[in-house]
């Protein structure tokens, strides 16, 4: 045992520096093939139009920083979620082969790592809710140094949280400067999708077990589709009476949202109530409240993972292009330092 240690420390110190060097080489090329993610790469766009500006106490570089932070955890966070749906997509594959290979078994035992690939998902996928919403409101506190504009949503200002800052841009009697109005004019519909889906996943639902949308949380798990669920257990017919009262009012409304025709009432109401959901962006303002609240009360399915990923990732970029474009007219201007 003595000689083998003898000999390596002799073998170290000999090719020592070529075995270093040749493994900061071996990083280097792993690290240059890594794709960076695309928010980062459109934010280091944003930094780069935004060099010049000077930020009271350095204030907004803070925000900058953190909101960078965000950008690489929610990247981690849809890069696992890659990874894993991967994984499980080719489990399946592999259950589909043995099938093929001997169709007459009346069954057959689950991969040993699926259980584990399930997990993993059940967690990327939550972390999706909860790291967006993160994401999206850490984006306000940017848009809050931008705009000149001051209001307040039920006492909180409205760049605390998406929660506070839909309610006030959708609403028509509001009086918003131009640059928030071509804001509203670009992305209302974009914020109400956001506002209205991330607030499905709730970390209430761990202390207050009471609320009917707490009960139940379950995930659907398919080889194209993998959502949150969350249904109340103790449906009953005065939920079908408030889903039916809703749809009235929804086509006096002229909108028209199609159910199932097959089923009972419980399923086709629920079924209807889901359509809703699917298309939230329909549903005027002055109904959005109760109908978010119903969805919450009844339950149903979340937007597919892919689409909340899509929808958070167009609406970041889509933000740092309007600060690039819009900035000459924006608050930040004032703090532009001349060459």
């Amino acid at each position: 045992m003595n000689l083998r240690i003898k000999i390596r420390k002799i073998y170290y110190k000999l090719f020592g520096k070529l075995i270093f060097y040749r493994e900061m080489r071996r990083r280097r090329l792993i690290n240059k093939k890594r794709k960076e993610y695309k928010l980062v790469s459109e934010f280091r766009k944003l930094e780069n139009a935004l060099r010049q500006i000077k930020y009271p106490k350095n204030n907004f570089n803070k925000i900058m920083s953190m909101v960078l932070s965000d950008i690489v955890l929610f990247g981690h966070v849809v890069k696992g979620y890659d990874y894993h749906r991967k994984l499980l997509k080719n489990k399946t594959l592999d259950d589909k082969f043995y099938i093929w290979l001997e169709p007459r078994a009346k069954s057959y035992p689950m991969h040993p790592k699926e259980n584990d690939i399930n997990n993993a998902i059940k967690v990327d996928v939550q972390s999706l809710f909860i790291f967006g919403t993160i994401l999206v409101n850490r984006s306000l506190l940017l848009l809050k140094m931008y705009f000149s504009d001051r209001h307040n949503s039920r006492n909180r200002n409205i760049y605390s949280g998406i929660g506070y800052f839909y309610p006030v841009l959708s609403d028509k009697k509001a009086k918003f400067s131009p640059l928030l109005r071509k804001f509203k004019k670009k992305y209302l519909l974009k914020v109400k999708w956001l506002y209205s889906v991330l607030r499905f996943y709730r970390n209430e639902f761990i202390e207050h077990l009471d609320k009917g949308y707490q009960r139940g949380m379950t995930f659907s798990v398919y080889t194209d589709g993998f959502s949150l669920s969350s249904y109340k257990w103790n449906y009953n017919d005065n939920d079908n009476k408030k889903i039916e009262k809703l749809k009235s009012k929804l086509e006096k409304n002229k909108i028209h949202i199609g159910g199932r025709e097959d089923g009972g009432r419980n399923l086709k109401n629920r079924y209807y109530l889901q359509r809703v959901f699917d298309n939230i962006v329909k549903v005027p303002d002055d109904l959005l409240k109760e109908t978010l609240e119903l969805i919450e009360e009844v339950g149903g399915e979340s937007p597919q993972p892919s689409k909340v990923i899509r929808e958070i990732e167009e609406y970041v970029m889509d933000l740092f292009q309007f600060m690039i474009d819009e900035l000459d007219s924006s608050e930040l201007f004032k703090y532009k330092v001349k060459n």
